[in-house]
Parts: C-alpha cells; sequence; structure tokens
C-alpha cells in the first residue's frame, strides 16, 4: 500500500511534467492566457504538494489574513494613492498624509513589504511595486477586489455564527442570507442594504461592470445573432432585446458591437431601481437609446412577447426555488416565438473556490444543471 510520502512524490512529478509542459507553451507563445494559467496552477501544486502539513500551513494562513487585512486598510485609508508612482516616500510623511503615527505605518507597511505588494527602499522609506499599482483608486483589478471584500470576506467571517442561528442547511429566500446578516440587518435581503449605502452601491455596479467586461465576451462561440438582426427587420414594432438584470447594459452594448443591425432603441436594460438610476446617472452616450426598465423580477416581467429575454450570470445567486419562480415569471411574459437565453458559469469538477458564498445561490455543476 503506497504511504503519504509515496503519493506525495508521484504527485510532485506529475505537477514538475505539468510545469514544464506550461512553460515551454507559454514560452512558445502558445495561447498565453490558458498556459500562464497552467503554469501557475501547476507551480501551485507543486507549492501545495512539497509544504509538509502542521506549522507551515497554520503559518501561511495566518500571513494571508494578515496581508488581506492591511491591504484592504490600506485601500480604504487611500494609502496607496498617497505613495508616489515612481520614487519613494517616508513612513513619517506618509504618516502625516494619512493622519497616523509614523510607528504604525510603518509597521503595517512592512506586512506588505515581507510578500512583495510594496517594496522596502532603505530604512525609513516604501516605494509601490507592480503588485501595488494595482490598488491605486481607479484601477479595475483594485476596484474588484474591494467589491469581493465587501460581498465575500465579510460574509465569510460570520459564516459559524449564522449557520449557528440558522441552521447548518442553504439559505432559501432573498433575506436571513449570509451577507445582511454580516452586516447586521438578517430581515433585509441584500439590495436593500446596497439601496441604503450609496458608497457601497457604487463600489458594488462599478465592480460588476468590471467582472462583466473582463468575462469571455458574451457572443463568442456561443450565439449568432444575425438571425435577429433579420427578425427586427421583418417586425419593427416589436421589442428585440430584454437584458433582464444587465447591470449596466454590457452585454447589450456587446452584442450590439458584434452586430450593429439589433436596433438599440428596440432594446431594454432592466435591473434594480438603483441601478437603472445610477446607469442614467452615468450618462454613458453608448447607452443612450436604450430602454431603461426598472423592475423587481421576482413579482413582475413588464416587456411582453420580447424576441428574445436574456440573462447573464443572475440566476446563480439564488435558490432552486426563488430561480424557477424568476424563470416562470418571465415565461408568462414570452409570446410563441420568443426565445430566453441563459448564460450561467459551470462548476468545474473539483470545484473551484464559491465566489459568492453571501447570498442564497450556488454555481451548478453539469449534472445539477
Amino acid at each position: 500500500m503506497a504511504t503519504h510520502e509515496d503519493i506525495a512524490k508521484a504527485e510532485l512529478k506529475t505537477a514538475s511534467d505539468e510545469l514544464q509542459t506550461a512553460v515551454d507553451a507559454f514560452l512558445a507563445g502558445q495561447e498565453i492566457d490558458a498556459s500562464r494559467k497552467k503554469l501557475v496552477d501547476a507551480a501551485e501544486k507543486i507549492l501545495s504538494t512539497a509544504k509538509p502539513p502542521g506549522h507551515w500551513q497554520w503559518m501561511e494562513r495566518v500571513r494571508q489574513m494578515g496581508v488581506m487585512g492591511v491591504t484592504h486598510l490600506f485601500q480604504e485609508w487611500g494609502a496607496f494613492d498617497h505613495i508616489p508612482e515612481e520614487g519613494v516616500i517616508s513612513f513619517e510623511e506618509l504618516g502625516r498624509k494619512l493622519d497616523a503615527e509614523t510607528s504604525l505605518v510603518e509597521r503595517l507597511s512592512g506586512v506588505l513589504s515581507a510578500v512583495g505588494i510594496l517594496r522596502a527602499a532603505g530604512t525609513d522609506t516604501v516605494a509601490h511595486t507592480p503588485n501595488s499599482r494595482i490598488f491605486l483608486r481607479g484601477n479595475p483589478v483594485g476596484v474588484v477586489y474591494r467589491l469581493c471584500w465587501d460581498n465575500c470576506l465579510v460574509s465569510y467571517f460570520h459564516m459559524a455564527d449564522f449557520f449557528t442561528k440558522y441552521g447548518r442547511k442553504e439559505p432559501q429566500a432573498l433575506n436571513h442570507i449570509p451577507a445582511s446578516f454580516a452586516r447586521g440587518q438578517p430581515e433585509k435581503p441584500f439590495f436593500a442594504i446596497l439601496a441604503e449605502d450609496p458608497a457601497y452601491l457604487k463600489r458594488f455596479t462599478d465592480g460588476m461592470a468590471i467582472i462583466e467586461s473582463m468575462s469571455p465576451a458574451v457572443t463568442a462561440g456561443m450565439h449568432d445573432f444575425s438571425w435577429l438582426v433579420k427578425k427586427a427587420e421583418q417586425e419593427p414594432e416589436r421589442t428585440v432585446f430584454v437584458d433582464v438584470g444587465g447591470g449596466k447594459g454590457q452585454c447589450i452594448l456587446t452584442i450590439h458591437t458584434e452586430f450593429p443591425g439589433i436596433p438599440l432603441n428596440r432594446c431594454v436594460l432592466q435591473d434594480r431601481p438603483e441601478v437603472i438610476k445610477a446607469v442614467e446617472t452615468a450618462g454613458d452616450p453608448k447607452m443612450a437609446e436604450v430602454q431603461k426598465v426598472a423592475i423587481d423580477f421576482y413579482v413582475e416581467q413588464p416587456i411582453k412577447g420580447a424576441m428574445v429575454y436574456f440573462m447573464r450570470r443572475c440566476l446563480h445567486n439564488y435558490s432552486d426555488t426563488m430561480a424557477a419562480n424568476i424563470l416562470r415569471i418571465i415565461a408568462e411574459a414570452m409570446a410563441e416565438d420568443s426565445k430566453l437565453l441563459i448564460q450561467e458559469d459551470v462548476k468545474a469538477s473539483p470545484p473551484d473556490v464559491e465566489r459568492e458564498p453571501g447570498s442564497a445561490g450556488k454555481t451548478s455543476s453539469r449534472r445539477q444543471a
């Protein structure tokens, strides 16, 4: 019978071979993004296998928690923005800009310098690295990081207490979920909490827009909308495309770019009132022609008989019962020839880390779908 050490050696050999293959593919310029991911995955597998269980593991986890906490604190304080993009700043000067003690700034900066996020420049100064510049105000990666802190990590911290109170079962409703429980308002749905906090709402809508823009193009290899262009010409009075829960309208614009024959003035963006208001306030000229309708899709679908109803990465936020009700409401609004197109991520096997544990929903595998 193979020992734990034998298994570890075999896994290390496999991961080493995978790493070499990924390095060769990356250096050859073959599918750069895919080969980069394989390279990182293989390297992490080697590290995971090589590190013995025990104190290394808990030390690594504690370090990760410290780095995350200090990164969030510096982002919240705007500390990254006070560090010159080129050059250095003293701990004393940074402390003055942050209205913080020099010794505290030095101590916190040391946590980030130890892992290469910041660079210790001498004994009393600090500088940016490529890993810290992503946290400068407005950088898309930093915006998404803050969104993940708000939506995921805050819920993670309170999960034990949540399941102690509600039992060890998946949430089924819009309220009494980890996200609302973590914010001390368990009786409220998540979006009601968002609506009461303009700063959080802006972080949420900005972050989600970036995530959508980073996701694979909505039509790439998935759907040919040339038939919709022809149908729109044949039925000039009919609503062409309804994006249900469409955020800032990224999908409508992406599809229109690839199929410009789809008339924007016959496309409808639907989302919660606060999201629609944010879109209107932003005043994106590309969205000027698109109809914008605030809805509660748990209750109604006001646009009847559209050619296409589209939902992208929405249903995974809800329990099976709630998702079925949302789809039932859309189905009741459809004409006989209407199409309902649903785009969702499929959970890998073995599964990836659960990204949105604060809601009542989940990502399904192919078997579950």
